[in-house]
């Protein structure tokens, strides 16, 4: 039985599950290699210097939303370092307390089915 609880992530207690991330676009990159140096020896063999650190990677993608809802979601992104709990489909859990970052937050305001709607650019969450 899944342990998923209806919601893909949080940032404090704002479940952005209304609307929920687009399905199809949310992804959890865990345990990224972060590479500090990289080159190869005469032989051609590789070396890879890598940094202890694996962090994680959210991408996030929303549905067109309306005002209010942008405005909801909105206020818990507009700090830069953000308490973020969320689900791990390959771990069937949720992972709690990882404080992430983001890129930059692009939205834009369009009309659709004749309504002034926001629309929210893909973005990430990675891990601090």
């Amino acid at each position: 039985m899944s342990k998923f609880a209806g919601w893909y992530f949080r940032i404090r207690n704002n479940y952005f599950n209304n609307p929920l991330p687009k399905r199809e676009a949310f992804q959890v990159m865990p345990r990224i290699v972060q590479v500090t140096d990289a080159g190869r020896v005469a032989s051609g063999k590789l070396l890879i210097k890598e940094l202890p650190h694996r962090p994680t990677k959210l991408n996030i993608e929303f549905p067109i939303m309306t005002p209010k809802q942008f405005q909801d979601y909105y206020k818990d992104l507009d700090d830069m370092y953000l308490p973020v709990d969320y689900y791990d489909e390959s771990r069937d859990m949720y992972v709690y307390g990882s404080i992430m970052y983001h890129n930059d937050i692009i939205y834009r305001p369009v009309i659709y089915q004749g309504q002034r709607m926001i629309l929210f650019e893909p973005f990430s969450l990675i891990e601090h």
